[in-house]
C-alpha cells in the first residue's frame, strides 16, 4: 500500500454522457426522528445543543430549577469512563487504555452525544460547557483534588454542578452552593438535599471522599479556572442518497454476539459500565438508595449503500469524477466512453465515529479491527481502488482487483467519514458497489420506543455537510486544499503541527494575525460553523482578540460570528472557540477567517474544524422502519414518507413488555 498526498479534488457535480439521461436527484438530507419516550427521545428531540436545553428545561423559570433540570438530564445522557480519543494528534495513534493522552481527547459536544456519552470528569465538564452557555449562563471547569468540577454562574454567584461524580451541594438558603460558599461555610459538605443526586456512586464511600476532597478544598489554595475547554461544532446530520439505508441497532450483540461487537474503544467487550443513571427516570439519592446502579453500554449504527449504476442515480454519492464516465444498463455499467482512464470518488460522512470489530475483541484503536468499511465491487477487467480518511486531503492506495470484498477499516477506523476513489481506462468498468460502514452510537440518542404506545415524529431539514478537517502537519506546499494562503496575515508563519510541537500558527510579532480557510459546497451554503483552538497566556492579557469571521464574496466584507471570552481569571493555556453563521443560501463558497492577538505577545493557532452545511432537494418516497421485541416475538413497523414531506407524524402501537431493537431510515 502507498500513501498520497494531493491537493484536494475540485467537486464535480456535472452530468457527463451516458446511455440515458441524468435522473432526478432523490437524496434525502438531514433526516430526523423523535419519540415520545420522556428521556431518549432521539436525534430530532436532541440534534443541537440548545434543543437539549429547551427539553430538559421546559416549565422550568427560575435559574436554580433550569440548572437543576439541566443537570439532571446530562445525568441521564453522560457516564464515568476513559474518555473517548481520536486522531487529534499527527504521529499519535489514540488508544483509551494505554494512555491518558488529553491532546487526543475529544471536546465536541456534539461528537460526544451522537457516538459516546461517556468521558472522564474534565472531558465530561468541557462537553458541558456549551450547554451551560445555551441557558445563558457563564461556565468554568475548577480544580479539586483528584478531580475536576464545574461551575456555573446566576444569580449573581458561583455554583458547582459535578454531572461526573453526581454530587450537589446546598447552601443554608437552599441555592446550590460553589466553592466561595464551601470555604466560607465548610460545615456545607454535609447539605445534601433529598432526593437529588449527592455523590452516590459507591455508597457510602464515594460521598466521604467527596466530603474529603471539598474539606481541602476549605483550607485554601489555588484551586484552578478553566474556560472555554469544550465546544459544539460538528453537525448532527445524515445524508442519505437512493439506494442507500441507515440501520440503527440497539443490541450491540446484533453482529453475532460478544466477539462479532463492533465499537470505537479499548476495553474487553466495548464501552460499558454498571454505575449510571442511564435508563432508569429521573436521577434520585436517598442515603443508600440510588437508582445510579444501571448497565450503559453502546449501538451502533449501519450505512449500507448500493448505488444505481445503470440509471446513473450514482452519481448523488459522487463527490469528483475524472474523464469520460458513462452508465449503461449494460455489462460493465460504469465504463470509460473514450477508453482512457477515468475515476469516480463517493464520499460519506456523518455525525456518528466509525467502529470495527477488534481481532482481540477489546482493541479496535492500536491494533487490527474489521468490518468497520466493506466494499464489495464486481468488476470487469482491473479497477484501482483509492481510500482517504481526511476529506481527500491524503490518500493510500489499496489495490486493482475486478471482483471481491475489500476490507478497509483499518484506513478509517475513527473517522467520520470516507473518500473511496475507483480508477479504472480500456475495457474496463464496474457492475455493481456495495459500502458498508459501521459506526458506533451513544445508546443515549437512540430514538426509544416506549410501552403502550409511542407518538412518532420524521423530519428532514433538507440540509448535508460538506467538512473541511484540516491535516495541520502538511507541508506548507499542501495547505491550498483548505486554506486561502494568499489572504494569511504577512505576520503569521506555519510551522506545522507534531506530535511534539502543537502551534500549526503563529504570530512572528506582537501585531494582531489572521488566517483565512476555505468552505466550498455542491450546492449553496445556508450556514457555517466553525472551531478553533488557540494557544493562551496564563494569566491571559487584559486586551486578548480571538474571533471568527465569514466572506460570502471572496474577502470583500466579512461578518463576525464567534468571539472568545477570556475571563482575567483563567487559568487554562490553550482554548477552544467556536460558533455558527447563518448564511442566506446563495454562494456555494465561504471564507472562514480566526483572528488572533494576545494584547502585544505572540500567540499561535493550534487546531481548527470547519463545516458547511448546505441544501438538499428532497424529491423521493422515504421508508421508516421500526422493530422491536415484546417478549421473544420480534414486531415491527414499517411507515412510508411521502415524496417532499418535510415532516410526518405516526403512532406505533406497543405492547407493555418491549425491547427495542432497531430502526431503519431507507431513501429509495
Amino acid at each position: 500500500m502507498r500513501e498520497s498526498r494531493c491537493p484536494l479534488i475540485a467537486l464535480l457535480f456535472t452530468a457527463v454522457a451516458g446511455a440515458v439521461s441524468q435522473p432526478l436527484i432523490a437524496e434525502v438530507g438531514d433526516p430526523t426522528v423523535q419519540t415520545s419516550h420522556p428521556q431518549y427521545a432521539g436525534e430530532g428531540a436532541f440534534q443541537e445543543i440548545e434543543d437539549c436545553v429547551r427539553f430538559a428545561t421546559a416549565g422550568k423559570e427560575a435559574s436554580q430549577d433550569r440548572a437543576i433540570a439541566m443537570y439532571l438530564w446530562l445525568l441521564n445522557h453522560q457516564w464515568h469512563l476513559m474518555s473517548p480519543q481520536e486522531w487529534c494528534v499527527p504521529g499519535r495513534v489514540p488508544d483509551t487504555a494505554k494512555t491518558r493522552d488529553y491532546e487526543s481527547v475529544v471536546y465536541d459536544a456534539n461528537r460526544a452525544r451522537f457516538s459516546y456519552g461517556y468521558g472522564l470528569c474534565g472531558t465530561v465538564h468541557a462537553w458541558n460547557e456549551p450547554y451551560w452557555r445555551a441557558l445563558g449562563l457563564k461556565v468554568r471547569r475548577r480544580a479539586f483534588p483528584g478531580h475536576t468540577n464545574s461551575e456555573i454562574f446566576y444569580d449573581g454567584a458561583w455554583h458547582a454542578f459535578d454531572t461526573d461524580m453526581a454530587g450537589l451541594l446546598f447552601r443554608r438558603d437552599g441555592v446550590v452552593a460553589g466553592y466561595d460558599d464551601i470555604i466560607r461555610d465548610p460545615s456545607l459538605v454535609d447539605s445534601v438535599k433529598k432526593p437529588l443526586p449527592h455523590y452516590p456512586f459507591a455508597w457510602p464511600s464515594d460521598f466521604n471522599v467527596m466530603k474529603k476532597g471539598w474539606q481541602t478544598v476549605a483550607e485554601g489554595g489555588n484551586w484552578y479556572s478553566l474556560y472555554n475547554g469544550g465546544f459544539a461544532a460538528h453537525p448532527g446530520i445524515v445524508h442519505l442518497r437512493a439506494g442507500e439505508t441507515f440501520t440503527r441497532w440497539y443490541d450491540r450483540d446484533h453482529f453475532g454476539g460478544p466477539e462479532k461487537r463492533r465499537f470505537w474503544h479499548n476495553q474487553n467487550g466495548g464501552p460499558q459500565r454498571h454505575w449510571a443513571f442511564f435508563d432508569k427516570g429521573a436521577p434520585q439519592h436517598d442515603g443508600a438508595s440510588s437508582n445510579a446502579r444501571s448497565f450503559v453500554t453502546y449501538c451502533n449504527g449501519e450505512f449500507v449503500y448500493t448505488p444505481d449504476l445503470a440509471s446513473g442515480r450514482f452519481r448523488e454519492g459522487v463527490i469528483a469524477e475524472t474523464g469520460k464516465v458513462a452508465f449503461r444498463d449494460a455489462s460493465p455499467r460504469l465504463y470509460s466512453a473514450t477508453g482512457e482512464t477515468c475515476s469516480v470518488t463517493f464520499r460519506h460522512f456523518s455525525p456518528y465515529v466509525i467502529c470495527g470489530d477488534p481481532v482481540d475483541d477489546a482493541n479496535p484503536m492500536s491494533a487490527l479491527a474489521t468490518d468497520g468499511l466493506v466494499l464489495e465491487m464486481k468488476a470487469t477487467g482491473q479497477v484501482a481502488v483509492d481510500v482517504s480518511a481526511d476529506e481527500g486531503l491524503t490518500w493510500r492506495n489499496v489495490e486493482s482487483t475486478r471482483v471481491g470484498r475489500l476490507d478497509l477499516t483499518e484506513f478509517v477506523k475513527g473517522r467520520y467519514g470516507w473518500h473511496i476513489r475507483l480508477s479504472w481506462d480500456g475495457a474496463s468498468g464496474i457492475d455493481s458497489l456495495k459500502f458498508t460502514t459501521v459506526t458506533q452510537v451513544c445508546q443515549t440518542i437512540y430514538p426509544r420506543l416506549t410501552p403502550g404506545g409511542t407518538d412518532v415524529t420524521y423530519r428532514t431539514g433538507r440540509r448535508g455537510v460538506v467538512a473541511v478537517l484540516p491535516d495541520l502537519s502538511l507541508p506548507e506546499s499542501s495547505l491550498s486544499a483548505f486554506e486561502a494562503t494568499s489572504l494569511r496575515s504577512a505576520n503569521v508563519a506555519f510551522r506545522g503541527r507534531t506530535e511534539k510541537s502543537r502551534r500549526a500558527y503563529e504570530t512572528t510579532n506582537n501585531r494582531p494575525g489572521s488566517v483565512v480557510f476555505s468552505v466550498r459546497s455542491p450546492a449553496p451554503l445556508t450556514e457555517v460553523r466553525a472551531a478553533f483552538r488557540y494557544q493562551l497566556r496564563v494569566p491571559p492579557p487584559e486586551n486578548c482578540d480571538y474571533r471568527i469571521e465569514v466572506s460570502t464574496d471572496d474577502g470583500k466584507t466579512w461578518q463576525e460570528f464567534a468571539r472568545a471570552d477570556i475571563p482575567a481569571d483563567n487559568e487554562f493555556s490553550s482554548g477552544w472557540l467556536a460558533g455558527r453563521a447563518k448564511l442566506d443560501g446563495t454562494s456555494t463558497k465561504a471564507l472562514v477567517r480566526f483572528h488572533m492577538y494576545a494584547d502585544g505577545h505572540r500567540t499561535g493557532l493550534i487546531d481548527g474544524r470547519l463545516y458547511g452545511v448546505h441544501q438538499v432537494p428532497t424529491t423521493q418516497t422515504m421508508t421508516l422502519e421500526y422493530g422491536w421485541l415484546e417478549g421473544d416475538e420480534l414486531l415491527r413497523h414499517s411507515e412510508q414518507i411521502p415524496a417532499q414531506a418535510d415532516a410526518h407524524h405516526f403512532h406505533i402501537e406497543t405492547g407493555n413488555d418491549i425491547t427495542d431493537q432497531y430502526i431503519r431510515l431507507s431513501a429509495q
